[in-house]
């Protein structure tokens, strides 16, 4: 990943250097840059704890590690811009395994624009209780859906 792909992702995270629910509403226990806790909303100890930058910078480098892999795991048939690396990355970050297999998986074929629709497919979020249990059903994130634009933005350039 490309030092603007990190600053790319630390912006579509965020940097809060403590605990904080991911939500308004039945959010999910979250800290640092975009690591979750666990799935369910924070408890009061928790989200008056601080986390320091050492802390946080050591996770990030070891998740982007982890999505770069993802990434070179789904993608082995075509050969993605570092931006489109960048943005791939940046958006196995932040989902589960198999939606970034589905996503990616076009990209081997060069249908980038699939890659592009099957990323903005992925903009809900579940709200949880504080057992993490689901309390209602998934609904459409407006910060989640700019996330995913800026994430596919990449896929649609022209020529790609």
């Amino acid at each position: 990943m490309s030092q603007a792909g990190y600053s790319a992702l630390r912006f579509n995270e965020g940097v809060v250097m403590r605990y904080y629910n991911d939500a308004p509403k039945h959010g999910n226990c979250t800290w640092g840059i975009g690591t979750l806790a666990y799935l369910g909303p924070c408890t009061q100890e928790e989200l008056a704890r601080t986390v320091l930058p050492e802390q946080a910078n050591a996770v990030l480098q070891s998740r982007v590690r982890d999505a770069e892999l993802a990434v070179k795991a789904v993608v082995t048939q075509h050969e993605l811009t570092q931006a489109q690396f960048d943005a791939a990355v940046s958006f196995a970050y932040n989902s589960s395994r198999q939606n970034t297999v589905d996503a990616l998986t076009p990209a081997n074929t060069g249908n980038m624009k699939a890659v592009a629709a099957k990323m903005m497919l992925n903009v809900m979020i579940t709200p949880r209780d504080s057992s993490g249990r689901r309390v209602g059903p998934a609904r459409a994130s407006g910060g989640l859906r700019n996330r995913r634009q800026r994430e596919s933005a990449p896929f649609l350039q022209v020529g790609q």
